[in-house]
């Protein structure tokens, strides 16, 4: 495989970047856009890799998004390949952590927009920017969107769908339970005073629980992760023991969470923190994205995709939170759109075919030909 952008994605892969570490990985992707003719290419204050097509017409253009980080590479001899290895194999899949979230999407808008200016400037100005700490609740984002928001006619979060354009995704906070009780000896099995068993109580009333729907996002999801007990004694009970929910919300406000989580924890000794909205780090609470099934932006992204690919998936929903959740925030019509398989992402036997990284490249050449919706 000697395409370009196939090239750069294996480089992109070679090169690590947890949260938090992405500086290396932030001048490789601004040196490629200046190889490639950049009018712009910078890293912000912030730490993400900015670049700037200019347009022929005044006003505002695109924003395609993507982010710099990926996630741990988890057991190593689980892998097929090293996991920065960038190996493309004989079936042409391209391996590694951050292949499909978010290296080859990345590329993929790097050198589609770079298409698109060989054929002269676009109608408006093409922003393409990868952000900082977007597995950690979108730091990177936060400081970007407001920079480029009246710059930026439409926003295309450049993640993973399997070349499908996506409309939406629910919010997603992280909210903690501490139950409490009174420590003693395990012979003793005083249940009254052992947590654990108020957890137990929790966990079954939440399995059945009503859960909030929206019209267009689907029903909320609230998932237990994290259990920890503050013994390490086998013959100990705890005094407490601390559950971290994961809360894949669909317009719920804190205080509809907490009156929930109240409700269900009837009768218990608990404390529960919900955190304010736009809360990120170890909790967390931000918006989802809900953008009209029927809005400009999605019929023009759908043609665009007919055009490229033919028939095809209907626009839909990803089940994970993006840096959508701030340009939507900012007021920007966001739509998403991306190669992979979005279901690889964070495991063991992430990779991207090439020949969707590829077919990515081309969408979005041609999307940034044209010009946003007016609206």
């Amino acid at each position: 495989m000697n395409e370009p952008v196939v090239d750069f994605t294996r480089r992109l892969v070679q090169t690590p970047s947890p949260s938090k570490g992405e500086a290396e990985l932030a001048a490789l992707v601004v040196a490629e856009m200046k190889a490639l003719g950049y009018d712009e290419a910078y890293v912000d204050a912030a730490g993400n890799a900015v670049g700037r097509i200019r347009g022929r017409e005044e006003g505002p253009g695109w924003l395609l998004l993507t982010h710099l980080d990926h996630v741990d590479v988890g057991d190593e001899t689980r892998w097929p390949f090293p996991p920065f290895s960038g190996h493309v194999d004989e079936a042409g899949r391209l391996w590694g952590r951050g292949a499909v979230d978010i290296k080859g999407p990345l590329a993929a808008t790097v050198y589609g927009a770079a298409a698109a200016r060989a054929a002269g400037p676009p109608p408006r100005d093409v922003w393409v920017a990868s952000t900082v700490q977007e597995e950690l609740g979108g730091a990177g984002a936060a400081r970007l969107v407001p920079e480029l928001k009246d710059r930026v006619a439409a926003a295309v979060i450049a993640e993973p769908s399997t070349l499908q354009v996506i409309y939406g995704h629910r919010g997603v906070a992280r909210v903690r339970l501490v139950f409490e009780g009174s420590p003693h000896h395990a012979a003793l099995s005083r249940s009254a005073d052992n947590p654990s068993f108020a957890l137990a109580r929790f966990l079954e009333r939440l399995a059945v629980a009503q859960r909030n729907r929206d019209p267009v996002l689907g029903a909320s999801t609230i998932t237990p992760t994290i259990l920890h007990a503050d013994t390490t004694s086998a013959n100990r009970t705890p005094g407490k023991v601390t559950l971290i929910l994961d809360w894949r919300t669909t317009g719920e406000t804190p205080e509809e969470m907490r009156a929930l989580l109240a409700q269900l924890t009837r009768g218990m000794k608990v404390e529960i923190e919900v955190p304010p909205l736009w809360e990120h780090g170890e909790l967390e609470n931000t918006p989802g994205v809900r953008t009209d099934p029927d809005h400009p932006l999605v019929r023009q992204m759908e043609a665009v995709r007919r055009s490229v690919f033919g028939p095809g998936p209907r626009p839909g929903l990803w089940a994970f939170a993006t840096d959508g959740r701030y340009t939507h925030a900012a007021g920007l019509p966001t739509v998403g759109f991306g190669p992979g398989d979005p279901t690889l992402a964070h495991t063991e036997h992430e990779y991207i075919e090439v020949e969707q990284l590829l077919a990515g490249t081309r969408y979005f050449a041609a999307l940034v030909r044209e010009a946003p919706p007016r609206l």
